[in-house]
């Protein structure tokens, strides 16, 4: 049994040392306090000690400085066999299929590669398709709604705070350990325009959307968070994250103009939403053909974020308030949550940034064609496996047999744990399509081909499983990852379709590519663009005879 441990994190100082001299509740305001504005005395903020790192964060920095020697490694002298060259890498560390409309590329660019989308049977403008119809549907909300009154109730903003904090936050932890002083501070007062009230109110309207679990328009909060927004763009600091583009070009901004000298805390929040703004950037655009903002031109420049005083809910001071106390059931955060997912964080970072560099197992001959590498592919699996390795306990995952029932795979209750689970199974299936495809192009395929193939299927099947649970527990990850779904399924139903092929699709194939299909029908509704989705898998479906 787990040894209860306390609660250890200690709380950034706040107070100035003139009100800490007097003993007197400080403002902290910046770079003056009120106090010390009316009396002309010099305003002082003592630094707080940096804390050492934790042995989780020396685990996980261990795991990232040993991947980065991996990837030195393997980059630079890719193993090529006579005749053949390693395809060229663009600029700025983009990926090489970054430059290419390349059918080998699965699932980096997913539903923006049209050469994809030509395989898989679809329309090449697919994914505009599924865009035109996911702004229509946005754009038919209500106009000119954010002139009613906000009335802002207690307890409906303490448990959307805890709502956010367990279904939000735990994903992109960037938030300030003093957030949720803040938070009520600011609903309680004017809701005056200004980075602190939008970001406010828009955590309290996401909130809100969360726990009353239906998408109603009928919340004045996020209509209220927009007056804010004129300020937002204009404004030059880290809280400015309300669009994924614009936050990264602003974090962006503000690590090249340079942090010397700014407080730790600031330097150590502005890492944070650098690599919150990274992941979340990554997410969409590694399902669409979006556009980009660069922002990984400085992944090798910023450092690893500590997240030791990462936001956490509850708050250790609530407020009082005439509704009382937040139910168990929202409080769910713990330590050990805590834990979780502050590493977290850090392997996912670890994941994307290694995903980022090289993840197609692909050579290309003196004649400029791409063919299937093996030797990169399993050089590709070695790099996934030592990020599994370095894996910290709290995040650890088990990866399941083949051998055993899909009923009896072990799914992590911790939806970090499992999320992980889901992008070490869609490594694999990245790492393995282009054996699949060469063998498609072929038409026959040698026993170490098949092999290969092989490994693509069995990753589907141990990927179904985990990506299901994710769909259901993973909120602010849920569009993309049935996006995964949809990309996945139709490339293994394509894929079945090659005689060739065909003996590798086993009992516990078909069972995962019938329960693709049987995604939550509430859920899918409040999407236009994932409806259209889910009416040509169960097409593809239909016409599988499945």
């Amino acid at each position: 049994m787990q040894e209860h441990r306390p609660n250890k994190r200690k709380r950034t100082a706040l107070a100035c040392d003139t009100c800490r001299a007097r003993r007197t509740k400080c403002d902290s305001q910046r770079p003056s306090c009120h106090y010390c504005q009316t009396h002309g005395v010099a305003c002082i903020y003592q630094v707080p000690p940096v804390e050492p790192p934790s042995r989780v964060e020396e685990e996980l920095n261990a795991m990232n400085k040993r991947l980065d020697q991996l990837i030195s490694v393997v980059l630079p002298a890719q193993p090529c066999s006579p005749g053949v060259r390693a395809p060229e890498r663009g600029t700025e560390n983009e990926n090489w299929a970054d430059q290419e409309d390349s059918p080998f590329d699965l699932p980096s660019k997913l539903l923006g590669n049209s050469s994809i989308m030509q395989i898989l049977g679809l329309d090449p403008d697919f994914t505009q398709v599924l865009i035109r119809g996911e702004r229509t549907s946005a754009s038919a909300g209500p106009v000119n709604a954010g002139t009613r009154m906000l009335i802002v109730r207690h307890q409906n903003i303490v448990n959307a705070l805890a709502a956010f904090s367990a279904h939000v936050h735990i994903w992109y932890p960037i938030l300030p350990s003093e957030f949720s002083e803040e938070y009520f501070r600011v609903l309680a007062g004017p809701l005056l325009p200004s980075s602190e009230t939008c970001l406010s109110l828009l955590v309290a309207a996401i909130g809100l959307l969360i726990e009353e679990g239906e998408a109603s328009s009928d919340t004045p909060y996020f209509e209220t968070a927009l007056t804010s927004l004129p300020v937002i763009v204009s404004e030059c600091t880290v809280r400015t994250h309300d669009y994924s583009l614009i936050a990264s070009s602003k974090i962006q901004n503000i690590f090249k103009n340079g942090l010397e000298g700014d407080d730790s805390s600031v330097i150590e929040q502005t890492r944070q939403a650098y690599w919150a703004a990274l992941l979340l950037e990554n997410e969409i655009a590694g399902q669409l053909d979006v556009p980009r903002s660069g922002i990984w031109c400085l992944d090798e420049h910023v450092p690893l974020p500590l997240c030791q005083h990462t936001w956490q809910f509850p708050p250790e001071r609530m407020p009082s308030g005439p509704a009382g106390s937040v139910s168990p059931g929202s409080a769910i955060s713990t330590n050990s949550v805590v834990e979780s997912m502050r590493s977290y964080f850090l392997a996912e970072i670890a994941m994307r940034r290694m995903l980022h560099r090289c993840n197609t197992a692909v050579q290309a001959t003196a004649t400029g064609k791409y063919v299937y590498a093996p030797n990169i592919a399993f050089e590709l699996e070695h790099q996934l496996e030592e990020w599994y390795r370095y894996l910290p306990e709290a995040n650890r995952f088990e990866k399941g047999s083949l051998s055993q029932s899909l009923e009896l795979v072990h799914i992590s209750p911790c939806p970090l744990s499992n999320f992980l689970r889901v992008q070490y199974y869609c490594c694999r299936l990245s790492i393995y399509w282009p054996a699949v495809y060469q063998a498609m192009q072929d038409g026959s395929v040698s026993d170490r081909l098949l092999d290969h193939c092989r490994r693509f299927f069995d990753s589907y099947v141990l990927l179904s499983p985990s990506i299901i649970a994710a769909f259901h527990n993973c909120r602010v990850n849920r569009w993309t990852l049935f996006m995964t779904i949809f990309i996945t399924s139709v490339a293994a139903i394509t894929a079945a379709n090659v005689p060739c092929l065909r003996g590798l699709c086993s009992s516990g194939y078909y069972q995962c590519i019938r329960a693709s299909g049987r995604a939550d029908q509430t859920v899918l509704r409040k999407s236009a663009s994932l409806m259209m989705l889910q009416a040509v898998l169960e097409e593809r479906l239909l016409e599988a005879g499945l």
